[in-house]
């Protein structure tokens, strides 16, 4: 073989060792395995196996015309003039070819980059995600366990048997909305960011129902008694609500007076 052809032979499994490795790189850098991998990614990878394994066919055929050509000319006596010649030019074909490799991997290093820092961007945002949605559910779940331990001490509000019960099915009917919603958190696929965000705010919006159904009902003094008792036994957010919303309907009442 030839010094060109040599030449061109090392540049070339070069070249396919570096892609090789760009191919295990990027395999390597997928995120672990907890989620179905995405489509686009997947066909993304299968693309750069199929054009890796296309590109060493392409070098296999190439050197084969290559030590043919080395053949012929070597039946033609050559002379030192041909010979550096030759050598020169496979030196200068060895150098193009290492360039554009250095090009490749810094246009790849590139574009991995962006994608490992996209893919941590997203993940960041989806821990931020799953914390809130968690946080919705916990407090959903733990106010509907502990309502019974209200409804025990509404007695001590001196509520009209009526209004009472009436106070327990808002509660409760609340409570069955907003555990519903969250339960829509939790589907599989999960939802996109933009509608797990609005599903919570939905909850939010159901919370501030129950505290507008309560007022419809209740005297401001029994919204605030309410809120104590809620406040202690089951949660103090909530609670402070319903004190608020009967500290503003006495406001009004002493504005109207």
């Amino acid at each position: 073989m030839s010094t060109s052809a040599t030449s061109f032979f090392q540049a070339t499994s070069i070249l396919a060792v570096i892609l090789s490795g760009i191919a295990i790189y990027s395999t390597q850098q997928s995120p672990a395995k907890t989620n179905p991998v995405p489509t686009t990614e997947l066909n993304s990878t299968a693309q750069l196996e199929e054009s890796i394994s296309n590109l060493r066919g392409e070098l296999i055929t190439l050197q084969f015309r290559l030590d043919a050509m080395d053949l012929d000319s070597a039946e033609e006596p050559a002379t030192p003039e041909d010979e550096v010649a030759r050598i020169a030019s496979g030196g200068e074909l060895e150098g193009r070819i290492i360039d554009a490799v250095d090009r490749v991997m810094e246009e790849k290093g590139l574009e991995y980059a962006r994608a490992a820092q996209e893919r941590a961007d997203q993940q960041q945002q989806r821990a931020k995600l799953n914390k809130s949605r968690d946080g919705f559910v916990s407090w959903v779940d733990n106010g509907r366990a502990k309502l019974p331990n209200l409804y025990h001490r509404l007695d001590e509000l001196d509520l009209a048997s009526q209004t009472a019960i009436e106070v327990e099915e808002i509660l409760e009917n609340g409570f069955q909305t907003m555990a519903f919603l969250t339960e829509q958190l939790y589907t599989d696929p999960p939802p996109e960011q933009a509608d797990a965000m609005a599903i919570m705010g939905e909850v939010k919006e159901e919370a501030g129902s129950i505290i507008q159904d309560l007022d419809e009902i209740l005297t401001p003094e029994e919204m605030i008694a309410l809120g104590q008792v809620y406040s202690e036994e089951v949660d103090p957010r909530l609670g402070q609500g319903f004190i608020n919303n009967g500290n503003e309907g006495d406001d009004e009442d002493e504005t109207q007076n």
